[in-house]
């Protein structure tokens, strides 16, 4: 399951359509989101460093670099960089958290699902509606129902390559907006030491 989580833990956009032992990219490549990019992310700007910045979701390393969808840095860091992806982490903290309540609430997804295979994408975006809907009403949610989530055996996924690089074709050059939304940061608020490893 991919999914893009607003603030508030809810789902705004959910794919299942592929295996769990497939790539990350893959996933992302075959989604609505990526196809209709267009038509599903606000095409709004915002002037940072003097630099039209669009407004963009946050992945994690697995995710291409795009022009509306931006990644932390990998390999070697110098601290501006190391900052960004402090920066970054925290911001994902809220999307960790949202599959952290889903599988808590929806404890089929922690388990093997006992139905015909074709119907499991039904039952898992099945639980994102119900989700988001709990979400919405504000209901309770205790802590332990994740941490017991956390304790069940995961089974292992045969392991899947990456098919084919992503090419998104736009004016804008996603590592430009990345180097300028560091030097923001940097520039603008102290430099974070402490890296959340993905």
């Amino acid at each position: 399951m991919q999914g893009v989580v607003d603030s508030n833990y809810m789902f705004t956009d959910v794919s299942v359509k592929l295996p769990g032992s497939t790539h990350d990219a893959t996933v992302f490549k075959e989604s609505g989101l990526f196809k209709n990019s267009s038509t599903l992310i606000p095409r709004h700007t915002k002037l940072i460093n003097g630099v039209e910045t669009p407004l963009f979701l946050i992945g994690d390393p697995a995710y291409p670099l795009l022009p509306w969808l931006i990644k932390p840095y990998t390999g070697s860091l110098n601290a501006a960089e190391e900052s960004f992806n402090c920066h970054l982490s925290s911001a994902r903290i809220v999307v960790e958290n949202a599959f952290g309540r889903l599988k808590g609430r929806w404890r089929c997804l922690t388990k093997r699902i006992d139905v015909n295979p074709t119907f499991v994408p039904q039952v898992v975006l099945a639980c994102a509606i119900l989700h988001n809907f709990v979400e919405q009403q504000k209901e309770s949610y205790l802590e332990t129902w994740a941490q017991s989530a956390l304790n069940i055996r995961e089974f292992p996924q045969p392991q899947d390559t990456l098919s084919s690089e992503i090419i998104f074709d736009d004016n804008v050059d996603p590592k430009h907006l990345r180097n300028n939304l560091k030097n923001f940061l940097k520039d603008n608020f102290p430099l974070k030491t402490t890296y959340f490893n993905y």
